[in-house]
């Protein structure tokens, strides 16, 4: 029997679906599983709209890995957040891309993060790769196109021929997922939704290659189980009964989002993680250390606290995002001769669970 490879195309609000024939519905959105208990489908600027408050609304059996994603969307004018979620695994695990309403023009109206288990990342990913400027016009249709192959993902505003965001390094394993609109504080509708996944042989675009650390980052690491703990940093160092080994990316990201969930609520308390490696040097010395956090942390070196801090969204002025870099803050370690035990307890709100780490001076020092 000769296999047919059939190319997906969904048009929604447009309306022609090929490859399955569904029986006529009164709204084109009538299949879709939105999770919003707010959302409304609705006519806005003369066409039949989804109009999202807060959440996602998946598209039925939509299996995308590569291709082009198309939409689009009208904006209001207030603060907000539009999107599309792609190569969703479940409910809670997708890669997101979206605009914030308010920050037209601006470095940072366009936005990618990965999304594993409902926690974002943006404070980790910030800045060229991740963030772009677009113009965001208000009360008409603008169009989004965004084209994935492999670890990239490239977007159109407004039927840009040059993407205004190229991201290159795609956070989530590859693979097949389903299709969201994806929307913050009721800022936009969503209308002409397209998805039009990659033929099978145009799909021979591989992974990039993970590139080696610079010099000195830290990419080995182990972390304790996650837990609450009160906003105010650790006054000793918690006793952890069991690691586990983790790597950060070769930038020193390490996304604590990729192996933990928060623990249940505690009113007044944080998510906690514990981040543990041994430095081995081969000499008593003292060693500058640059570091990136999200959202509190404290630094424990051989048991002693050295250090204690937060980044969260506001926290350092009133217009600080919390984003993490790694360089504006430094430490020197006086490492003792052999190993040394570095421990970073770091505490999220929200925004992005993170950490980073350099040596910049590591002649003499290895990481075990």
């Amino acid at each position: 029997m000769r296999r047919l490879d059939v190319v997906l195309v969904v048009v929604l609000l447009g309306i022609a679906v090929v490859a399955a024939q569904e029986p006529p519905s009164t709204s084109a959105f009538a299949r879709w599983e939105i999770l919003d208990p707010e959302a409304r489908v609705m006519r806005y600027l003369g066409r039949e709209s989804l109009f999202l408050v807060e959440g996602v609304a998946w598209l039925p059996d939509a299996a995308f890995a590569d291709g082009a994603i198309a939409f689009d969307v009208a904006l209001h004018g207030q603060t907000g957040f539009a999107g599309v979620a792609f190569r969703g695994q479940s409910a809670t695990d997708y890669e997101l891309i979206y605009l914030r309403t308010h920050r037209s023009r601006q470095w940072d109206a366009l936005q990618y993060t990965p999304i594993f288990g409902l926690q974002e990342a943006w404070q980790l990913y910030a800045g060229a790769g991740y963030n772009a400027a677009a113009e965001l016009p208000l009360n008409r249709w603008v169009h989004v196109e965004v084209v994935v192959a492999g670890p990239t993902a490239r977007v159109h505003i407004d039927h840009a021929v040059e993407p205004q965001l190229t991201v290159t390094d795609l956070k989530r394993p590859r693979s097949s997922g389903r299709v969201g609109l994806w929307g913050r504080f009721g800022a936009a509708n969503f209308s002409n939704v397209t998805v039009t996944p990659a033929p099978p042989a145009a799909r021979s675009v591989a992974d990039a290659p993970r590139g080696a650390p610079l010099p000195g980052v830290i990419t080995r690491w182990a972390l304790s189980p996650a837990d609450k703990a009160p906003a105010d940093p650790p006054g000793g160092l918690p006793t952890i009964s069991s690691w586990e080994a983790v790597e950060a990316e070769p930038s020193g990201i390490l996304n604590l989002a990729r192996f933990r969930r928060p623990a249940p609520a505690v009113a007044g308390q944080l998510d906690r993680v514990l981040a543990r490696a041994v430095l081995r040097s081969t000499a008593a010395r003292p060693v500058r250390l640059a570091f990136g956090y999200s959202d509190a942390v404290t630094i424990f070196l051989n048991g002693r606290a050295i250090f204690s801090g937060r980044n969260a969204y506001l926290e350092r002025d009133g217009s600080a995002l919390g984003t993490m870099t790694l360089g504006p803050d430094t430490l020197h370690l006086d490492l003792r001769a052999g190993a040394n035990e570095l421990v970073f307890a770091v505490s999220e709100r929200f925004g992005g669970w993170g950490l980073a780490a350099r040596l910049l001076d590591p002649s003499g020092v290895t990481v075990e």
